[in-house]
């Protein structure tokens, strides 16, 4: 409401152009105005029945008349300024966490209890910031999860989580133009792991809004002793391609612990699995054990390869207790990760060459393939000795194993088992096997008798080169079979392979094909360019030619030279069949009793692309079987939905249905599954002694203060007292002759004005003065 007692009061004048301009100003129009009065006053007097009365009549109408005429033009209004300040906000966001529960204040009341009495004894205050200084004071609550303030509530929140907090007000009041501050009341006790808080207070002073806080509790309260606890876990990426490098993120508690050797252990579905590095608050692990150097959060990652095998698994971390742990409970945690099958690895073996180059920088644009080059020596007469272990075929699978130009000597460096392992990984292990073209292999080569030559598809009883321009011409088998298959109509698929260009260098001669092998493709005169087939449970490739980076001369060459190899390798590791399959991407497999979980869904088509127009039916069943459907919703670019109904702990199933129409019209569908774990979150209790370091930092971070709870009302006045830096005082006129309002103003005073002048003219006729 406007306090009159408060305004400055003035009359203010717009005149409208030229008597606006410096150089014109109103004192000519005063003069114009005198002069037509006075040339009414000469007009009027003397003339035959003009009476005083008559006179008075008309010369008030013509000046009334000339009134209205002035008005518009110098266009006067009645202007005053409001002297209050603008209005501004004011947040306060309390701590109802569990941890204000604690009884360590004095007279043995809980945190909570004094942060309620602190705001009942500044809620004057308050009130006067609100009536008398314009400042909107909003109170919020605070845990896992940002709330309105209630003082009738309990501090039951499961979490302290001020990244959460920062991040939720951030987005909500970001946009307002005037904030006075956010004042935080909290132990300190943070244990959020979303958000980093003190980021986060960087960006609230550049809004500007400052941050102050108000600290609770004791510092000294029976604080845990002597315990290692994992208090987080995250695999990165989730899902994981199988074999693909997976990253467990973890955070560690090592109250009583610091710079103690600790041991990790990790397994897959209670199978311990190898760690191949780890890193602790960013510096990476060398010989000997870690050691984690923070009482609190401490930053662990360790790097494993992931499980070979498509599907659910579960993933656990522990950590060996230490002699003195009051418990080994905390030792241990556990979450889900589902292992993709679209994940593929390939080692690409050659000497130094372009091919080799332009065949990885295709695969690399698929991020299901996981590429591994080797390049060999030139020189056959110099193997390595230690040339199984720069292919770890004992610690690396391969789905695809790609051989260039190179020799049986130079592949194996004089260790024949190389080659007995790499048949086996084929025959017996299902991996694929590619051979192309060079000046050294198939016939030409040394590859006779040894187990390379036993499970290629063409024999390798000629040797030599295919001499000058050689044209890849699919077969009929050729046309229609995945690999070949380079647009998704058979017509534009014949039209691309007719425009590629042709191998100007020749190909490599090959031999007949062996048993039930398909010739995918020959030269102009006949001979076999590509063969493949089965070779037990893997299969195998043979193609003559060495220079397809050729074909990369305009965008259409580039996508057929991509597809081309990407369906090589995906045929090779038996991952060319993708229609229908359905995926879901959980934003995490933990999830806190109470909290709500987002998770993605999409469905892939033939070649893994991704369907746009999926449909998708979804349910989550819990611990107890009860089932409830969650909806989804197109949101930037992808399908996303929210279960939130997780009270109970256990574990859970998120079920997804889709279905959806791939690229050639056909209507795909299918399923999958995600577990989650709820837990009943205790952290919040874990770490009980209140934090007012950390509520320093937060401050400082954000241009603030650290206050007791006694000194909150000296610092409510100081705000009162504090001027708002943004905005400025601004003037209000009667009428303002500017606002597009008064549109239906200005019409009215010409028709006043020329009811006057009609008025004038009437009685000067009928008292016959004209």
């Amino acid at each position: 409401m406007l306090d009159f007692t408060r305004l400055s009061l003035f009359a203010d004048i717009d005149p409208v152009t030229p008597w606006s301009l410096p150089t014109v100003g109103v004192r000519p129009l005063v003069l114009v105005a005198v002069l037509l009065t006075a040339i009414t006053l000469w007009t009027y007097l003397g003339v035959p029945g003009m009476t005083w009365r008559r006179f008075c009549t008309v010369l008030t109408l013509r000046l009334l008349a000339l009134l209205l005429t002035l008005a518009v033009v110098l266009r006067p209004s009645y202007a005053f300024h409001d002297d209050q300040q603008p209005p501004s906000t004011l947040i306060v966001a309390a701590d109802a966490s569990e941890s204000m529960t604690i009884q360590d204040e004095y007279d043995n009341q809980s945190r909570w209890q004094l942060l309620l009495r602190t705001l009942r004894e500044n809620e004057a205050l308050l009130n006067r910031l609100r009536t008398e200084h314009n400042i909107n004071v909003i109170l919020h609550r605070f845990g896992s999860e940002v709330a309105d303030f209630d003082p009738q509530g309990q501090a039951d929140g499961k979490r302290t989580d001020f990244g959460d907090m920062l991040h939720t007000l951030y987005e909500k009041y970001r946009g307002e133009p005037l904030l006075r501050g956010l004042i935080v009341l909290s132990d300190g006790s943070d244990n959020g792991t979303q958000f980093p808080p003190l980021t986060l207070a960087s960006q609230w002073r550049a809004l500007p809004c400052r941050i102050d806080t108000v600290g609770f509790g004791n510092a000294a309260t029976n604080e845990k002793q002597r315990d290692i606890a994992i208090t987080a876990l995250n695999p990165v990426p989730s899902p994981v391609p199988l074999k693909g490098e997976l990253t467990i993120n973890a955070m560690l508690d090592a109250h009583s612990f610091e710079n103690a050797p600790v041991t990790f252990h990790v397994f897959i579905d209670d199978k311990e699995v190898p760690i191949d590095a780890i890193l602790v608050n960013g510096q990476k692990v060398g010989d000997g054990k870690p050691r984690l150097g923070l009482t609190v959060g401490n930053d662990v990652k360790l790097k494993i390869t992931a499980p070979s095998e498509p599907g659910e698994v579960r993933l656990t971390l522990k950590v060996d207790p230490l002699d003195g742990e009051i418990t080994a409970a905390n030792n241990e945690m556990s979450t889900y990760l589902t292992v993709t099958k679209e994940g593929v690895s390939v080692l690409l073996v050659d000497k130094a060459r372009w091919e080799q180059k332009f065949i990885a920088m295709a695969l690399a644009q698929d991020p299901r393939i996981r590429v591994f080059t080797v390049q060999l020596r030139r020189d056959e007469n110099a193997p390595d000795a230690n040339q199984a272990e720069l292919f770890q075929f004992d610690k690396q699978h391969y789905d695809v194993i790609i051989l260039g130009d190179v020799t049986a000597k130079q592949l194996t460096g004089g260790d024949p088992r190389i080659l007995r392992t790499i048949n086996n990984m084929v025959a017996d292990k299902g991996s694929g096997f590619m051979m192309y073209g060079g000046l050294k292999n198939f016939g030409t080569g040394d590859w006779r008798g040894t187990p390379i030559d036993k499970l290629l598809p063409v024999g390798l009883d000629v040797d030599g080169q295919i001499e000058g321009s050689v044209k890849i011409e699919p077969t009929e088998a050729g046309l229609r079979h995945y690999i070949m298959n380079l647009a998704d109509r058979l017509e534009d698929n014949k039209r691309i392979w007719a425009q590629l260009p042709d191998m100007p260098k020749g190909v490599t001669r090959l031999g007949q094909p062996r048993g039930l092998a398909t010739v995918f493709a020959r030269s102009q005169a006949g001979d076999p360019v590509l063969v493949g087939q089965a070779y037990g449970k893997g299969r195998v490739l043979a193609f003559a030619a060495d220079t397809t980076q050729r074909w990369r001369r305009n965008p259409e060459g580039v996508a057929a030279h991509a597809r081309f190899w990407k369906q090589i390798v995906l045929w090779l590791a038996h991952q060319e069949e993708t229609s229908g399959n359905v995926w879901v991407k959980p934003d995490t497999r933990r999830l806190a009793a109470g909290g709500r979980l987002g998770f993605s869904a999409g469905m892939l088509g033939k070649g893994g692309n991704d369907l746009k127009d999926g449909r998708f039916d979804v349910k989550v069943i819990g611990p107890n079987n009860v089932e409830t459907p969650v909806l989804t919703a197109r949101d930037k670019g992808e399908d996303r939905g929210v279960f939130w109904k997780s009270d109970t702990p256990g574990e859970y199933r998120l079920v997804v249905r889709g279905t959806a129409k791939d690229a050639d019209g056909q209507e795909i569908n299918g399923e999958t599954t995600a577990r989650f774990l709820v837990y009943q979150d205790d952290a919040e209790m874990v770490r009980r002694a209140a934090d007012h370091d950390f509520l320093k930092k937060l401050a400082a971070g954000g241009g603030g203060r650290f206050h007791k709870p006694g000194e909150l009302a000296r610092y409510l006045q100081e705000l009162a007292a504090q001027p708002v830096s943004q905005g400025r005082q601004k003037a209000v006129s009667w009428p303002d002759w500017r606002r597009t309002s008064l549109s239906g103003f200005l019409p009215a005073l010409l028709m006043l004005f020329v009811a006057l002048l009609s008025v004038e003219w009437f009685l000067r006729r009928r008292w016959g003065l004209v």
